[in-house]
Parts: structure tokens; C-alpha cells; sequence
């Protein structure tokens, strides 16, 4: 795919995964008797997700919230103010749970359950997904072509996007791609009892603007690049002055435009099926 969407021949997607203190509470039950704890999560849809909904605006940028259920159950008003600034809302899990560690039952009830949350409080259903933890089991791919999803966000086995070999009734599936190193929580996480040092904000400044650079002179492969943040982590004002400074510069670059997910999958699907793919 040599262009992506509009003509514009590198797309860049800024995505946030809101898992408030679900990812908490899948880590651990007893999570659910620390409020210290659950309070980090918490910062997220309180206080995070606001804050980079200004930037962006402010910046005249769109954006993809991926969003446990329980969590658009309990945040609504968090997930209305990214849906209101413009931004596709889509799904990821019900809980926090990682579908690898479910059985088939428990997964589809979790899919059609995040469906269901999401749509009551964006006004649509969601057309992409992102596993939590992005642990695929063997049996995702099937539900989501039995739910109708357009796009999944999981994979680390390209850095273009690629068709699945299942199809919905969107149409074939689209994957975008994914990376650890395009993800805010190696460098900032921090929690107890696995402690790790806190890594510099030049240092993820570092690794994300070398590898934009990295695919952006492959972009004529059709390379595209998928950002990854926590508002609970990437919310902190200084983190988000970090996301500013590297969308100055992603902005220097002739022919880059930002989009949501959905834009890129559904470009990427159409011109797919144009050519026979």
C-alpha cells in the first residue's frame, strides 16, 4: 500500500488504551481491597484522558480510544468528552482480562458485553479491537468476525497493515500493527511489587522519533505508525508535553497525516479489495 488515506503517504495513529484500574484488578483481585493501588488507574479517565483530549484539539488531531466496558460502564462521562472531541472510540475486552487465559464462553461474553457498553455510551458500536494485554486466544479471530469487526490492533509480526484470513461483515479483517517499543508502559510504568526505575522522558522521546523516522523512509512500503498510550500513564503533564513535542516534529515531515484507526483500516480494506487482495 504505497498511499494510505487522502493521498498522504505515511499515516500516523495516536491511540490510548483507558483501562483505568481494571488492568489492576485483572492483575490481581486482591487489587480490589487496595484503593492506593486502584487509584493509579483511576487517574486516567479523572484526569489523564482530559488533558489529551486539550492537546489534541488544541492540535487539531484525531485519536482512537480503545476501552474496557466495564470501564465505559463506570467512566462514561470520560469516554463521551474523547467521543465528543472527535475521537473513534473501539473496543478492548470487557475486563481487563487477557482472552488467552479465557475460555471460549467467557471471551465471547466479553466481547459482546464491551460491544454493548460501548455503544450506549459513544452512540456506536466499535469496529476495532485490541485485546487486553494484546493476548490473542485461538479463538479471537472467529469471534471477531462473528461480531463484525472492521480492524484489530494486536499483532507485532509486521509493521504494515495486512488482511486476516477470516472476514466479517465488514469485509476481510484488517490488522494495524503494533509495537512494545511504540508503547508508553516499558518506559513509565511503575508498581509495586515488580519495581523498575522510571525511565526519562528523552528516552522515549528517543526510541519514538527514531522509529517514525525509521518507517517513515520506508513509507513507500507502506509502512504506518501506531502509537500507544495509557491516559493514566501518558496523562501526567509532562508526558503529555512529551506527546506535544513529538507531534511538532512528526509534523516537520512532507506528506504524514494523522488519522484514527478506523480511517486507516477501512482505506487500507477498500484498496485491498480494488485489487483483488
Amino acid at each position: 500500500m504505497a498511499q494510505t488515506v487522502d493521498g498522504a503517504k505515511f499515516a500516523v495513529m495516536l491511540t490510548f488504551d483507558l483501562d483505568a484500574e481494571s488492568a489492576f484488578l485483572a492483575n490481581d483481585p486482591e487489587n480490589a481491597h487496595r484503593v492506593g493501588v486502584l487509584s493509579q488507574g483511576q487517574y486516567g479517565p479523572k484526569v489523564g484522558v482530559y488533558r489529551l483530549i486539550e492537546l489534541l484539539q488544541r492540535k487539531g488531531l484525531p485519536a482512537t480510544l480503545y476501552v474496557p466496558g466495564w470501564c465505559a460502564e463506570k467512566y462514561p462521562d470520560a469516554v463521551r468528552a474523547a467521543a465528543g472531541a472527535g475521537w473513534e472510540i473501539a473496543h478492548h475486552g470487557y475486563h481487563h482480562i487477557p482472552p488467552a487465559s479465557q475460555t471460549r464462553a467467557e471471551e465471547a461474553e466479553a466481547i459482546v458485553k464491551g460491544i454493548a457498553a460501548i455503544e450506549k455510551v459513544a452512540g456506536r458500536p466499535p469496529v476495532g479491537y485490541r485485546s487486553p494485554s494484546w493476548d490473542f486466544s485461538a479463538n479471537t479471530l472467529e469471534l471477531l468476525s462473528q461480531n463484525g469487526f472492521l480492524y484489530s490492533s494486536n499483532m507485532m509480526d509486521n509493521d504494515a497493515p495486512y488482511l486476516h484470513p477470516v472476514s466479517s461483515s465488514a469485509g476481510r479483517i484488517v490488522e494495524l500493527p503494533i509495537q512494545w517499543i511504540l508503547d508508553d508502559a516499558p518506559f513509565f510504568m511503575f508498581s509495586r511489587p515488580a519495581l523498575r526505575p522510571i525511565s526519562a522522558l528523552s528516552n522515549a522521546y528517543e526510541h519514538w522519533s527514531e522509529e517514525f523516522e525509521g518507517l517513515y523512509a520506508e513509507r513507500e512500503r507502506g509502512k504506518i505508525f501506531v502509537l500507544t498510550m495509557h491516559p493514566f500513564i501518558s496523562g501526567r503533564p509532562s508526558r503529555v508535553r512529551l506527546l506535544e513535542k513529538l507531534i511538532d516534529f512528526i509534523r516537520q515531515r512532507p506528506n504524514v497525516a494523522f488519522y484514527t484507526c478506523e480511517d486507516v483500516a477501512r482505506h487500507f480494506q477498500a484498496k485491498a479489495a480494488k485489487e483483488g487482495n
